[in-house]
């Protein structure tokens, strides 16, 4: 009987030693330090429980390329999404030609970004310097005519003097009885000569409004030729006030032909602004950037020759082109959307919204028809030529429902799930089963599980799904441990 017991209380110890072994090969190893029993018994309580969670520290993040994306509301059933390019409006180009040919001294470089006002060159013509000798020619015109015209109206007005003086006395004589026969004949001579003095004044008003339109229309032409305004170009300066251009531009003293041409005796006259202008000086009309310069420094160039042309780099729109047969469905003033690609380092929902325009041509052997949207304003990652897409929500009654990126979801054998961002530790992520409605392919709506402003899983999404899967076993949580990412269930205490 004894014997009986000594085997009874083997029996007994033996499952106790082999549970007490399994125990201590079974220990976590996310540690270096060994816990103790009791830390043993809670870890296993609570890998044991079960859980939708994971933790990602921002090592983790960095190292997956994790990246959150926002829940949203927006229009899904009713968007029709096109792809095109951004491109410059056509008044974003200026070109800056040689309006006569000459030598070009260059200001500017390519690339370089210009304000309204800035110098872009300078014109040293030969045909300009002629254009100045014929100004000089109609303003001599002008100077010469004023004292022919004066003289006869000088003359004009003693024949007038005369006849009265003559007429007066003639009448004294008539009234007292008697007449002078050579009074008689010099009054009659005397009108006989006021028709002709009248004819020549009339001839000298005639010449002198000639010769006024005819610096009137050199005076345009040198406008036209040389950039600045007529009212500058005929000011007149006194010798002692004589300036280099610049100043001049910023002078306000002015003094009208009509009152230089009084006679002033021993004064100088005065010079034209358009005498001192030697050559032809070009200054940016709007700011921009020099996008390319059609001539060397120093170099000739002939009458038309490209020489500056800027570029506004934010005057830009945005072109897609629909197929013909959705033609009915865009018209002018729908709401559009300007969104950037899938992928890369441009944020999702970094959006541009505005209105569209309807081209009135389409492309007969592509089918298409333009459609455009001129942005209000411009994100950094929009650049002539950038690609993108133009979402249009052609049914303008329809509810904004709560939307996420399809390219959030991933499907774990039947099921199709996501990850949002814990709200009360950002360290960790919530996997959520999807409950999904509408889809624009693009962004799909989530009727459950989410709230408007939820940091949603977008990079990195699959990394998450392979931790934690549960097809065919019971879903759990985990952590993934030191930076390199590694994936264990439970917890990491």
């Amino acid at each position: 009987m004894k014997e009986d017991l000594t085997k009874l209380k083997r029996s007994a110890v033996r499952p106790v030693v082999l549970a007490v072994l399994v125990a201590l090969i079974a220990l976590p190893g996310c540690r270096e330090d060994a816990p103790s029993s009791g830390d043993v018994d809670a870890h296993e309580a609570a890998a044991a429980a079960p859980t939708n969670r994971i933790g990602i520290p921002p090592s983790v993040r960095q190292n997956l390329g994790i990246t959150f994306v926002k829940a949203e509301q927006r229009a899904v059933r009713s968007v029709i999404r096109l792809p095109g390019q951004f491109e410059f409006r056509p008044e974003a180009r200026r070109a800056y030609n040689a309006m006569l040919a000459g030598r070009v001294r260059l200001a500017v470089e390519q690339f370089q970004t210009v304000a309204a006002g800035d110098l872009l060159f300078e014109l040293d013509s030969p045909q300009w310097h002629r254009v100045q000798s014929g100004l000089a020619e109609a303003f001599k015109a002008c100077y010469c005519c004023l004292p022919e015209l004066d003289a006869a109206r000088a003359a004009k007005t003693e024949n007038e003097t005369q006849i009265d003086f003559l007429e007066q006395r003639i009448g004294r004589l008539t009234g007292a009885g008697s007449r002078d026969v050579v009074l008689e004949a010099e009054l009659s001579k005397l009108q006989t000569m006021a028709p002709r003095l009248e004819a020549e004044v009339r001839a000298k008003k005639a010449d002198m409004q000639s010769a006024l339109l005819a610096y009137g229309v050199l005076l345009n032409e040198a406008q036209s030729l040389s950039g600045v305004k007529r009212d500058q170009l005929e000011k007149m300066l006194e010798p002692e006030e004589e300036e280099p251009l610049e100043l001049l531009l910023e002078s306000e003293e002015e003094e009208s032909l009509d009152e230089l041409l009084e006679p002033k005796e021993d004064e100088p006259l005065a010079t034209p602004f358009w005498s001192t202008v030697d050559r032809i000086v070009v200054r940016a009309e709007t700011a921009g950037v020099i996008n390319q310069v059609g001539v060397t420094n120093q170099g000739w160039a002939e009458t038309g020759d490209l020489i500056v042309e800027t570029i506004e780099p934010t005057a830009l729109r945005f072109h897609a082109d629909a197929l013909q047969t959705d033609i009915n469905l865009f018209k002018d003033g729908q709401p559009g959307r300007i969104v950037p690609p899938l992928g890369g380092s441009i944020d999702l929902q970094d959006t541009i919204d505005g209105r569209i325009d309807v081209g009135f041509q389409a492309h007969p052997e592509q089918r298409t028809i333009p459609i455009y949207l001129v942005p209000k304003g411009l994100p950094r990652w929009a650049k002539a030529g950038v690609t993108a897409y133009l979402e249009v929500f052609v049914d303008g009654e329809e509810e904004p429902v709560l939307a996420i990126p399809e390219a959030a979801i991933v499907r774990d054998g039947l099921d199709k799930v996501f990850f949002r961002r814990d709200p009360r530790d950002p360290d960790r992520v919530i996997r959520i089963i999807a409950d999904l409605g509408a889809s624009d392919n693009r962004w799909v709506e989530v009727k459950s599980g989410v709230r408007p402003g939820d940091e949603i899983v977008l990079g990195g999404v699959y990394p998450l799904m392979l931790a934690s899967s549960t097809t065919g076993e019971t879903q759990k949580g985990g952590h993934f441990c030191g930076p390199d990412g590694t994936f264990h269930e439970g917890g990491d205490d």
